[in-house]
């Protein structure tokens, strides 16, 4: 209880050094000052609730502060609550593990606790949390478990979410007229309870399906409804997604001013409530506005500004989608082990009990000990069922793991034909003699070129690596000159060297050969002289040496670029981390490169090493085997 005081100790005093702009929420505050203990965990999911748009992090607070109020007075309801509340403003953050971490604890809690209709409000945040991971499937089960519990409870404003996000599963999975059906179910029982928030949220999405089939008047029409009604301080996320998608109708009638004007307006309150998705979807709209304006240079930044957050939202999504695998392996096994603790806890006290009344009679004994050698075949049964079943999981993860790496490698092959055409476009406009006189346009294209390179080699990077993890690389060395293959390579990075000014060196003895893999090597050649190209500022120098020592071929790679420290050379050759960082001119990495490099060398029957010094340059050395003859 101490503690609990000082918390609102605290909260009055920030009150009163920070006015907020809501009335609402400031009566709220205010009654929670003068509350009983007994009663404050009921305003402050309140709170929670109502600046979960506005302000997440402090509705987090808010939530975190309610569950210790509630758990001291036993106020389940609210504990359940405060949970889910939690879970949603971790949403709106972008952080769906804690999200859905939440969201199932206040299921197990609501469960527990025989609260039936928070138990249907934890089956939506999941269904919902689910639409915004991609499970669709597994959203519109969950909903339809909500939907049971919502009509068996008459209970309209959870059926109005209900159909509301079936809705959003329905309009991902390209079932529009489905899905337009169940937001207007969903936008008139909101309209019959006079739920004025969750009109704004049903008129934006049937905007979005008009938006879909082509309705783009109608869409402008049920998107101005949908400001008309919202309150735009408290559902800050809301106003920036209308905000997104009126942009896009301006932009399809051709409207480009009201276009940018909405999709900057946009960005920026996205930017003040961390709402990442948002900010990439604008960003998109605003370089298609710069392409139809002929604005290259900004369509340019804003695509490198797409490229980034592309990458965080991948390895977000990616991370989070490994972490549910994880989580529920996790709990299945944790349970587990709790079964087979309480069995063992039971065997031992039917042992204690045999103890007990072995004074009484001989034939109680051999019954007693009958029976323990019952249950423990019956144990030692289940214990051997569940090691099945923890070995069956165990597949079904290592099947999950060969379904990414083919997932990988479709992409690669999906991408690599696109991505070579763009290459062969930019190359014949860098040859044009418009552009080639026109020296804005000529650097907007190097740029362009630039981005593309970039892409192009991560595109074979992860080609080689998932094939790599899914063992489909065939091993083939045979005696080849490294002269032959560090001057290839170095044609490929000429035309970057010569835009950055950097000075390339070699001395290579032409009579040494080496017995590896050409395709390996050629691979780790390419990585190490691009990341040398990348790390060098303009007017470097980039030194490639080959020396004979010993019965090896050892290469020297050496740049006068940014260097990096010794903790950072001990990452890039982990191969349980993708460690990269940006180039002297944001270039971007994956950090497969090198990974892949140190596999490739190891294969060789060589060895990979990096010596480095902060802003003093790197130098990379491999080494591999003589050519056999």
């Amino acid at each position: 209880m101490k503690k609990n005081t000082l918390l609102l100790f605290f909260l009055i005093i920030t009150i009163n050094l920070f006015a907020f702009n809501n009335p609402q929420i400031d009566s709220l505050i205010k009654k929670l000052i003068y509350t009983e203990d007994s009663l404050k965990a009921e305003i402050l999911c309140e709170l929670s609730w109502e600046v979960r748009n506005s302000e997440p992090e402090k509705s987090i607070d808010y939530g975190q502060e309610a569950i210790q109020f509630a758990e001291t007075h036993n106020n389940y309801e609210e504990l359940v609550k405060a949970h889910s509340f939690i879970g949603v403003a971790y949403r709106i953050l972008g952080n769906y593990s804690e999200a859905m971490d939440y969201f199932y604890k206040g299921l197990e809690l609501a469960k527990k606790y025989e609260q039936v209709e928070q138990e249907g409000y934890a089956y939506v945040n999941i269904g919902n949390l689910h639409i915004y991971q991609g499970y669709y499937y597994n959203a519109i089960e969950n909903l339809m478990t909500a939907k049971i519990i919502a009509e068996k409870l008459s209970n309209d404003r959870m059926l109005g979410y209900v159909h509301l996000n079936i809705g959003r599963a329905q309009m991902l999975r390209n079932e529009n007229h489905k899905a337009l059906e169940n937001f207007k179910k969903a936008l008139n029982i909101r309209i019959q309870v006079n739920q004025v928030s969750g009109m704004a949220v049903c008129y934006k999405y049937i905007g979005d399906i008009n938006m879909e089939l082509g309705e783009n008047a109608v869409a402008l029409e049920n998107y101005r409804k949908s400001l008309d009604v919202l309150d735009k301080s408290m559902d800050k996320d809301l106003y920036a997604n209308i905000l997104t998608m009126l942009s896009k109708a301006y932009f399809f009638t051709g409207n480009y001013k009201l276009a940018e004007t909405n999709a900057k307006v946009s960005m920026k309150i996205a930017k003040e409530i961390g709402a990442k998705l948002i900010i990439r979807d604008n960003l998109k709209i605003l370089s298609e506005i710069d392409l139809k304006t002929n604005n290259f240079k900004s369509a340019s930044q804003h695509l490198e500004y797409i490229i980034s957050y592309n990458d965080t939202l991948f390895n977000q999504q990616l991370s989070e989608k490994m972490f549910n695998l994880e989580y529920q392996f996790e709990k299945e096994k944790n349970q587990a082990k709790i079964d087979l603790l309480n069995k063992d806890k039971r065997i031992q006290e039917l042992e204690l009990h045999r103890a007990r009344t072995f004074i009484t009679t001989l034939l109680i004994i051999l019954l007693l000990i009958s029976g323990v050698f019952i249950y423990v075949s019956i144990s030692l049964r289940h214990r051997r069922e569940k090691n099945r079943l923890l070995e069956m999981q165990k597949h079904e993860l290592d099947n999950i793991n060969k379904t990414k790496d083919k997932m990988f490698l479709i992409i690669g092959h999906d991408l690599r034909g696109p991505i070579g055409n763009l290459k062969s476009l930019i190359e014949l406009l860098l040859e044009d003699e418009e552009v080639s006189g026109n020296k804005e346009l000529l650097e907007t294209f190097r740029i362009f070129m630039k981005s593309v390179q970039s892409v192009s080699d991560l595109l074979e990077n992860l080609l080689l690596w998932a094939k790599s993890q899914r063992n489909e690389i065939i091993f083939q060395p045979e005696n080849i000159s490294i002269n032959a293959v560090i001057n290839r390579n170095l044609q490929l990075f000429k035309s970057i060297a010569d835009h950055k000014g950097i000075k390339l060196i070699v001395k290579v003895d032409s009579n040494l050969d080496v017995f590896a893999d050409k395709n390996m090597l050629m691979t780790v050649v390419r990585n190490i002289v691009s990341n040398a190209v990348k790390y060098t500022s303009r007017g470097g120098v980039i030194e490639i040496g080959v020396e004979r020592e010993d019965e090896l071929s050892k290469v020297t790679i050496k740049d006068s670029g940014v260097g990096f420290s010794k903790e950072t050379a001990m990452k890039i050759f982990d191969t349980k981390n993708f460690y990269t960082t940006s180039g002297t001119n944001n270039e971007m990495g994956s950090g497969l490169g090198l990974l892949l490099s140190k596999e490739f060398i190891d294969l060789n029957g060589g060895k990979i090493w990096a010596e480095s010094e902060h802003k003093k340059g790197a130098t990379f050395y491999f080494t591999l085997p003589l050519s056999n003859y």
